[in-house]
């Protein structure tokens, strides 16, 4: 991993409003991580044997995932989101993280993008005027549902894609408009739970609640959220960008 001493204090003092914009555009770029490495641990889920790489926010990792990039996508859009991912870790290298952010979850953040940016660099077939290059503005918040995650699967252990989840997932949280959040953190590691296909008992036992106290739990956590069911609300979760 990169030094994450690099990642901050280092860059100018910045006013609050262009802090704000960059934080945005992060929390997008966080927002895309985080559904790769969640379509990563679908990939196991379905029954595809987990890979041996545990950090693949790693120059290591790109260098070899880029052969599977590569296969479903053109240089052009590669060549051009490896400027957007540039552009996006130079924004990174901030004076002051937002509110609540770890500096581990940051700074491998931002060793994804400079790696993947690296690694695409290095084996691009194709040149791009650098004035016509994509900045972090251009970051599209969905992976192509075209790469190869099963084949990306493969590759990264369970640990490493849960990890890489986790850390998008905090810094997205944290870059977005937490405020408009109802829910609180342990409310939104449920549905996450959930979502990944985790047994309530399992839930509720972790947070301390009986399986019975949680499903009550849940009950007004719908409530808050206008909606009936787990699914429901899985759903809104993820368009508000919550989880």
């Amino acid at each position: 991993m990169i030094d994450p001493a690099p990642c901050v204090y280092t860059r100018r003092a910045m006013t609050a409003d262009n802090r704000r914009a960059d934080e945005e555009l992060i929390g997008i770029a966080a927002g895309r991580i985080r559904r790769f490495a969640e379509a990563i641990s679908q990939g196991h889920d379905f029954g595809i044997e987990a890979g041996e790489h545990d950090e693949p926010w790693t120059f290591d990792f790109h260098r070899v995932a880029v052969d599977i990039y590569k296969l479903t996508l053109p240089w052009a859009y590669l060549t051009g989101l490896a400027s957007a991912f540039e552009d996006c870790a130079d924004r990174m290298l901030t004076d002051e993280l937002p509110p609540g952010t770890a500096l581990d979850d940051w700074s491998l953040v931002h060793d994804y993008l400079r790696s993947a940016a690296k690694a695409i660099t290095e084996a691009s077939e194709l040149t791009i005027d650098p004035d016509e290059l994509p900045t972090a503005e251009d970051i599209d918040p969905i992976t192509p549902p075209v790469m190869s995650f099963g084949k990306l699967a493969a590759l990264v252990s369970a640990a490493g894609a849960q990890r890489l989840a986790g850390a998008a997932g905090s810094v997205e949280h944290s870059c977005g408009e937490a405020d408009t959040c109802p829910l609180s953190e342990a409310e939104l590691d449920w549905l996450r739970r959930i979502r990944r296909g985790d047994r309530i008992i399992d839930i509720a036992v972790d947070h301390g609640y009986s399986e019975r106290s949680l499903y009550r739990a849940l009950a007004e956590l719908y409530d808050e959220l206008s909606v009936e069911t787990r699914t429901e609300a899985i759903a809104v979760a993820a368009e508000n960008g919550w989880i």
